[in-house]
């Protein structure tokens, strides 16, 4: 941008001397590096973080999912890319074994009760000893929390929904058997309700940024337009800041070290058109518009309509 309004200036310049409005002195001649500091100074380095600018990305949350129990798949109702609400089924494991075990518990519940009211019977009497009474109510608890165990496994057979969304990249099939193993997922679920849009913005031109400040957007996936945006909030976090559990001593910070942005979510105000939401992935680049140098918000708002516009041919 300060090249373009440079070339203007030199232009204008060139203009005047050829109407001879103006004579070319050293003056005039050396006026094209002072305009170019005069622009530095009053309008782009103040516009840094009087309208800071960054990339922007769309996150949005995939779950893994991993069953709560093992077994054959017999039946995949989910189809990959298809909207599924929150509840619906992606697969079903072969619950046999586990109906099974049900049936199993419950038949050794219904003759620990009757033996439980056979011994308090006999208490009753005192044909009987107490110590009968409390190991078949012992035996009861037992069953009964087997049981429960085994209606939840039962149940987790039909893995369903998280959330409104849709699988991506469904390659699970009737016949592969799946495991309760954190170690591998076997369906990634994209869950719809749970995105931000995040702008990155670096350290030293973050000092004036609040929220509810008004913000614009061009997204690679729109060459051509700008949407209007509402800063909703700052994570005050990066990498760099965190300490993960570990027996290693953490190194102390170096001048080695870059700073890396913190993230600014954004929420867009105007309609996408075609498009419910922002899909996960899309990137592009944004700007905030602080309360500070707003002299400098009109350069920022012609540099980022210039980008949305170089979108239609540059795809990086």
């Amino acid at each position: 941008m300060i090249v373009f309004l440079t070339l203007c200036y030199v232009a204008v310049l060139f203009l005047l001397v050829k109407i001879k409005v103006i004579k070319l002195t050293l003056w005039w001649k050396i006026s094209p590096a002072v305009w170019v500091l005069i622009l530095l100074i009053a309008l782009f380095i103040p516009m840094q973080w009087g309208a800071p600018a960054g990339t922007v990305n769309q996150y949005q949350a995939v779950v893994e999912i991993i069953p709560n129990v093992s077994g054959e798949v017999i039946e995949v109702p989910a189809k990959a890319l298809t909207f599924m609400e929150k509840g619906e089924v992606l697969f079903k494991i072969d619950p046999r074994p586990f109906q099974d075990q049900v049936d199993e518990i419950v038949a050794s519940l219904d003759l620990a009760k009757l033996n439980l009211d056979r011994a308090k019977d006999l208490f009753a009497r005192k044909v009987g000893p107490q110590v009968d009474v409390d190991r078949f109510d012992s035996e009861v608890k037992q069953l009964t929390a087997r049981l429960s165990q085994a209606n939840y496994n039962l149940h987790e057979t039909v893995v369903k929904a998280p959330g409104d969304g849709y699988v991506v990249g469904l390659t699970l099939r009737p016949g592969q058997r799946v495991a309760n193993l954190p170690l591998r997922s076997w369906v990634a679920y994209v869950n719809q309700d749970q995105q931000r849009l995040m702008l990155g913005i670096n350290q030293n031109m973050l000092r004036h940024v609040r929220s509810g400040q008004h913000a614009e957007v061009a997204l690679k996936l729109f060459p051509g337009k700008v949407f209007s945006a509402t800063v909703e909030t700052i994570a005050f976090m990066t990498p760099q800041g965190q300490l993960p559990p570990s027996g290693t001593i953490p190194a102390a910070p170096t001048g080695q070290e870059i700073p890396l942005p913190y993230g600014v979510v954004l929420k867009l105000d105007d309609d996408l058109g075609e498009l419910t939401e922002i899909p996960g992935g899309a990137i592009g680049s944004a700007t905030i518009y602080t309360e500070s140098a707003k002299i400098s918000h009109i350069i920022r708002k012609v540099m980022l309509r210039m980008e949305s516009w170089v979108n239609f041919i540059n795809p990086y």
